[in-house]
């Protein structure tokens, strides 16, 4: 790609500018609750200070001497209690929270491409996933096309779903304005080549090279994004484009539930293969451009209702990836946790013998 480094440096600098954000908004408000910690201690010092003061003179002069203890209690109880300052201190801890939450977002928001490390230079086909929360990622191929990609959009941003959008280089340089809509409005544009090559024959390393690169300059140059997702033309892995993909640490991503659009013109059709195919951690193949589109369109709002009625959420391919990422993860942790008991257990079992 010959605007990788670049790319890279970019993305490095704004990540910079967001951790900076964070420690500033942060730091503006620790030092108030540090403050209000130490506004407390005064007056609890304040108090025990004419706790004393009142002792020493019943010691010295037995003409002041209150007429009983009460009354010294009573002007410790009139100092000012601290539940003010603990008030002021739960509304601080909000605020902090508050910041670091709309970082979070704004994390999510800017680097809602990236992939979990572990699936870097992989293929990706069918994320199966054993939690009980049910996910799908819809994903759409070819684009953007005039009319069909913006129907889509507004189907989606209608249901309040975001899917991972494959353009063609080609197809988007000449409808850009398409492209920064897709990215706009919350979805995930992903690299799908140029000029969409689906021959399974070797291909020269130029052109493997410009039809990925040339694809990934132009996505950066329109929404200010960079993609490390990659999904191959017809899915054929053997042409030397996924190869080129995984050098560069790419995810290639297949599907699993391929609606065949390109054959079926018939909205029921495709609904059908959609709704049949559909899996916990699945990723549904459809098609926005290449051709007239009309009946995905059409299909779209009902394969959304069945996959709802079948107890699905919609997620991004970045999403589920970090998803199925956590889920391995935990996985991992509690395997470590059982050799660990394992190897207490048997040392325990084994002083256990030497003492017998």
């Amino acid at each position: 790609m010959t605007n990788l480094g670049s790319l890279s440096r970019q993305g490095k600098s704004l990540a910079t500018v967001i951790a900076a954000s964070g420690s500033f908004l942060i730091g503006m408000l620790l030092p108030m609750e540090i403050w209000t910690n130490q506004q407390t201690n005064t007056k609890a010092t304040t108090v025990k200070t004419a706790t004393n003061t009142n002792t020493v003179k019943i010691a010295t002069n037995t003409n002041k001497i209150p007429t009983n203890t009460k009354q010294i209690n009573q002007s410790a109880n009139n100092k000012e209690t601290p539940l003010e300052v603990i008030k002021i201190s739960s509304v601080v801890a909000k605020k902090i929270n508050n910041t670091k939450q709309q970082l979070r977002e704004l994390e999510l928001k800017t680097f809602n491409f990236s992939v979990p490390k572990r699936f870097q230079s992989q293929t990706v086909k069918d994320v199966t996933l054993n939690s009980k929360q049910k996910v799908i990622s819809l994903t759409f191929d070819d684009g953007p096309w005039n009319n069909t990609t913006e129907q889509i959009l507004d189907i989606l941003k209608k249901h309040n779903i975001r899917a991972t959008f494959f353009v063609v280089g080609q197809h988007l340089n000449v409808r850009q304005e398409i492209g920064k809509k897709i990215v706009e409005e919350g979805h995930v544009i992903a690299n799908h080549t140029w000029n969409h090559p689906s021959k399974k024959s070797k291909m020269s390393p130029d052109r493997i090279k410009s039809e990925i690169g040339r694809t990934a300059d132009l996505i950066y140059k329109i929404t200010g994004r960079t993609t490390n997702l990659f999904r191959p033309p017809g899915g054929v892995l053997v042409n030397g484009l996924a190869d080129y993909a995984k050098e560069r640490k790419h995810t290639v991503v297949l599907w699993s539930a391929d609606s065949v659009d390109w054959y079926y013109r018939s909205a029921q059709k495709i609904t059908k293969k959609v709704l049949n195919k559909a899996s916990n951690g699945g990723i549904v193949l459809l098609h926005d451009g290449g051709g007239p589109r009309g009946h995905v369109v059409e299909a779209l709002p009902n394969i959304i209702a069945g996959l709802k009625k079948q107890g699905y959420e919609f997620v991004t391919i970045p999403e589920l990836l970090t998803i199925k990422d956590r889920e391995l993860h935990q996985e991992e942790l509690a395997k470590k946790r059982e050799i660990k008991k394992q190897e207490t257990n048997a040392q325990e079992n084994k002083e256990q013998t030497n003492k017998e």
